[in-house]
């Protein structure tokens, strides 16, 4: 009884100096745009010990001071024409479950065009990721080939998707307030390893770079049960969801055996989908990608957030702006925070 009632205070000790060490990161976070160490440690401590319900409580504070945009009518992007109604809709799965999937798939001549780029273009291999190469499907090297995040954002086809009003708007009703455009990601998963690879993400795990975020996936070849579907545990991200005794072992990757068992077969989720196929997801569920038996697959990904606090990236920097971009930057300045111009 002495041994639990020592580690419940010790526990209670460190939660009020993560607290106090978030404020004062936090506060210098907003005069300085970067986040400390010690800040963004605090952010994950506070996390696993509070499991969540310290990001929603921060959240909501931060986003006090940015209001969304009004949006009357309906949008029209890749995913279709989406009017009040579907936002509404698609806000209260998301809220719900932390995942909802687009009913129409991405333009396959988009889809080509940003397949046939992946193919060309150089990528950095695990588990150094210090050396660009192109990918041969014919002989990969590497579980996972991740490309540089300034070399997507300035892809005219990416740029594009960068600007989907729909999508832009989806992250906007998610987080309560004008997003932030945080990053691009895209990568090739393949067959090099024949095991769950920590580097390709195959083990379950939360993100958290961010306070609140919401992430799109494009799925940019099909996938089936055999070239690594994205898997995610549903509503596992809401607070208190997640078993205290795992997240008691900090920000660190779960294995299947640890984890499945506390949830109900049908809150396994297992996203497949043609090329094309599109779901937004908040990836503070418990989620991973499945190891490939056959195959790649070939995955794009967005990230919107509230606020920067967190890990520290640079500014993109746009070389290729296309004027549509530049002017749409222009005109959303917050949402484009993120992004220098060269010319």
């Amino acid at each position: 009884m002495r041994t639990l009632i020592y580690n419940l205070r010790q526990k209670i000790k460190a939660k009020t100096k993560n607290k106090k060490i978030f404020a004062e990161a936090y506060a210098a976070f907003k005069k300085t745009g970067t986040t400390s160490p010690e800040g963004y440690t605090a952010l994950l401590d506070l996390y696993c010990s509070t499991n969540g319900k310290f990001n929603e409580q921060a959240h909501k504070e931060i986003i006090a001071d940015n209001p969304p945009k009004k949006i009357n009518g309906p949008l029209t992007g890749v995913p279709g024409t989406i009017d009040q109604k579907e936002f509404e809709n698609l806000n209260t799965t998301l809220n719900k479950n932390g995942y909802v999937g687009f009913t129409k798939k991405a333009d396959p001549e988009l889809v080509s065009k940003i397949y046939n780029y992946a193919l060309k273009a150089t990528a950095l291999t695990a588990p150094k990721y210090d050396k660009k190469i192109v990918y041969d499907p014919q002989n990969p090297v590497s579980e996972i080939y991740r490309f540089e995040q300034n070399d997507l954002v300035n892809n005219p086809d990416i740029q594009q998707l960068i600007m989907d009003p729909v999508f832009i708007n989806v992250a906007r009703n998610y987080l309560g307030c004008e997003p932030i455009f945080d990053f691009p990601a895209m990568w090739w998963s393949t067959t090099f390893l024949k095991e769950a690879s920590g580097e390709a993400a195959q083990l379950y795990h939360f993100d958290l770079d961010r306070i609140k975020w919401l992430k799109i996936f494009i799925y940019l070849n099909d996938v089936t049960a055999d070239n690594g579907p994205h898997r995610l545990i549903k509503g596992s991200h809401l607070p208190g969801a997640k078993q205290q005794k795992l997240l008691d072992r900090g920000y660190v990757r779960i294995p299947d055996a640890d984890l499945v068992g506390h949830y109900k077969t049908e809150d396994l989720v297992v996203i497949l989908g043609e090329a094309g196929a599109m779901f937004a997801e908040d990836t503070k569920c418990w989620h991973k990608g499945t190891p490939l038996k056959t195959g790649h697959r070939l995955v794009l990904e967005f990230e919107y957030t509230s606020s920067m606090f967190g890990a520290n990236y640079p500014k993109f920097v746009i070389e290729n702006g296309s004027e549509a971009f530049k002017t749409f930057c222009a005109n959303n300045k917050i949402y484009a925070s993120n992004f220098k111009f060269k010319n």
